[in-house]
Order: C-alpha cells, then structure tokens, then sequence
C-alpha cells in the first residue's frame, strides 16, 4: 500500500484531531485532558498503552507481525503560557494559554502515524513506539520520559520525531545533519558587597560597580575563551540591585543564559564563567557566586538517521519537498535528553509557511503565527515511510 495513500486517508481525521488540541491547549505537566484524548485514541486504533505510572504524557506500543528492530517516534503535547491572538474559529479556548510551538500539530501527526502503522502491522519485522512527552517546553518532560523506564520493555534502535518550522514552506521538511540544536543552560549570580550611603562609598563595596565589571567581563567568554569553530551564545537578560539612587545596596543578582552546540565546549564556558564571577568580585573586595540550572544539552542528528529520513521524503513527498539546512539553532530541544544517549536518532523540521499567507511565518512562540494545516500529510508520511523501511 502506498504510505501517502494511506496517510491521505486520514487526513481529515488528522486535522480534526489536532484543531481540537489546538483549542484545548494545556501547560507543561498539566497535559491531563491532551494525554486522555490520547490513550483513548490509541486504544480505538488497537495500539497497546504502556503503564508507567506517568502523570501526563503516555506511550504507546506496535508489535509487528515479526521480531526485529524497535523505531521509537517521539512528539511533545504541551503548550505555551501566551494570549492566542490568531482569530481562528478553533482558536484556543484557555485564556493565557496556546499552542504557538505547534505541539499540537506534533500530536496530530503522531497519532496518525500510529493508526496508519496499525493497518501495515503484519508487514513490519519489529516494533514501534510512540512517545508522547509532556513538560518540553520547561526542559523537563524528555528526562521524565527517560526515568519511567519505557526502555525495559522495549528498547529503541532509533529515535525520530519532528518540530515544525514556519520558515520553511508547508508540504516540506528539513535536514540537518549533526548539530542541530544547542543546549541550554541558565546561570544565576550573585554578587556580594556592603551597602551604604552612596555620598561615602569609601566606606561601602560597590556591588553595583562590581556587576557591571562581571558583566563585561563574562563577554570575553564567547569572544576570547570559545573556540571560534564552535558556535555559542550567552546573554545576561536579568540584572537587579538596589532601590534609591542614593543607597550602595549590599548585593546585586543577575540572570543569564549558555547555549553552545558542543558539549565540551559547553562544560569549558560554564568553568570560565564561575572563574571570571568569583575573580572579578573578589578582586574589587566582593563575593561573587554561580548557581547553574543546568538544562538539556545539545541536540546531534545522527548521519545515518538523516539519510534514512532523506530515503523516507523523497519516497513520500519528493525530493524537490526536501531541504538541506545548513545552519544550526540556536534554540535547544530536550529531544537530545533521549539521544543519542538511548540510541541513534534525528528530528527534522516540518515546513508550517505559506507564501500566500504572511500570518504563518510570524515564526515559533509568536501568539499570531498560523500553522498551516496542510503540513501534517507530510510530516505522517514521513514517519510512517521512515518505520515501514526500517522494519522491513
């Protein structure tokens, strides 16, 4: 059977499927509604939903007709805390709350994949799951994942999935091999002095002035300490201290953000960061300290992976719907917290953009931005193409 024949058929079901979500959007960790919705579609299709004792997100299993391989495909379902401001009539119903990540549209074309599976299952020579994540979008749902032990029952070979992307057109995806995505890391410092009047700061550490030379300082990280081939980025979004113009306060906090796409390089930034607070504090009389929230690190498409994917796309959707990307994200994905740690594996994107329409290339977490639903043929055929060869 033709694997875009069989997805055309449940096209419309796909669209329903992911209006419905897009209306009833839910936070990270609080997907209860989405992840019931879910398990009883995957129910109605025969697939086997594994009891693992999550509190959102669910997994769902396929065993072919023989034994072989097991092809893990894994979407997030949460969304995000913004106003829709898209006017469309299956616009989010949650006040605060919408899908403008399109994790809605990772879901649709998830279950889909798994109805269309169900019909192929006495072709496949192994298995395969569907994860569905909760919580990506606070870093946190992969590593639940991960801890609930869906690898003693069946472990993957390979893991792919899917974002979609407004940049690219509707109908296409994109490949990139190796790094795709950086990590992601957010550091808070404190610096530590001793407040008092600012008419005798003689008599007071400047915890202010202090900052402001960590500050500057911490910019020779990227430009100075980084290796050049390594691309990187720190930004130090949140500094406060003090309350009146006229009072040396005694500490002042500051908030940033690591990214890079290596991972020692990553591990080296972090260090030089920590020696630069510490240092520059206590050379100017001040205490300087670090805390990390160290996040999901960097996400490398495996070449072979790539390659099959490439296989799938040209098969199902055409190569001239099959772009190469050259350049990296900046971004992070937790995806990366299950490979290649479990397995090989890679994520393409998914083109959401229409040149007819300039609402759908407003891009990722934009209240405005439109996901064109003609994209989800593409990204279930994909898939489904993906597993069928790697199973055969």
């Amino acid at each position: 059977m033709d694997t875009m024949g069989l997805i055309s058929r449940y096209a419309e079901e796909m669209i329903a499927i992911r209006r419905h979500i897009h209306a009833h959007p839910e936070l990270s960790g609080n997907e209860f509604q989405t992840t019931a919705l879910i398990r009883e579609k995957l129910s109605e299709y025969g697939i086997e939903v594994a009891d693992l004792g999550l509190r959102t997100g669910t997994i769902g299993i396929l065993r072919g007709q023989k034994n072989g391989k097991t092809v893990a495909i894994r979407e997030d379902i949460d969304a995000l805390p913004m106003e829709e401001l898209t006017g469309l009539p299956y616009a989010s119903k949650m006040k605060g709350v919408c899908h403008s990540c399109g994790h809605d549209i990772h879901t649709a074309v998830l279950l889909c994949c798994a109805r269309a599976l169900v019909e192929l299952r006495d072709r496949l020579c192994g298995n395969a799951m569907f994860l569905f994540q909760p919580a990506e979008e606070t870093g946190t749902g992969a590593k639940e994942l991960a801890a609930s032990g869906f690898t003693d029952i069946l472990k993957p070979d390979v893991f792919i999935g899917l974002h979609v992307s407004p940049e690219y057109p509707a109908g296409c995806i994109g490949l990139k091999r190796g790094p795709a995505n950086a990590s992601a890391d957010i550091f808070h410092i404190r610096i530590d002095g001793k407040g008092g009047h600012g008419a005798h700061p003689e008599n007071c550490i400047d915890p202010v002035a202090i900052s402001a030379y960590v500050l500057t300082q911490l910019q020779t990280v990227i430009s100075r300490e980084n290796h050049p081939i390594y691309p990187a980025v720190m930004t130090v979004g949140s500094i406060r201290g003090g309350k009146a113009p006229n009072v040396i306060p005694d500490y002042v906090e500051m908030d940033g953000t690591l990214r890079s796409l290596n991972q020692k390089s990553r591990e080296a930034m972090q260090a030089a960061i920590e020696r630069i607070v510490v240092s520059c504090a206590e050379a100017m009389r001040g205490h300087g300290k670090v805390v990390w929230e160290k996040g999901m690190p960097p996400l490398i498409n495996d070449d072979a992976v790539i390659r099959q994917l490439r296989n799938a796309a040209e098969k199902t959707i055409g190569p001239d719907h099959v772009i190469t990307i050259q350049d990296p994200s900046m971004g992070s994905e937790d995806f990366s917290f299950l490979f290649p740690s479990l397995a090989p594996g890679a994520q393409f994107r998914l083109g959401t953009g229409k040149n007819e329409a300039p609402n759908t290339k407003y891009g990722l977490h934009n209240s405005k931005n439109v996901f064109d639903d003609s994209c989800l043929t593409a990204g279930a055929a994909v898939m489904v193409q993906f597993v069928r060869d790697f199973l055969q």
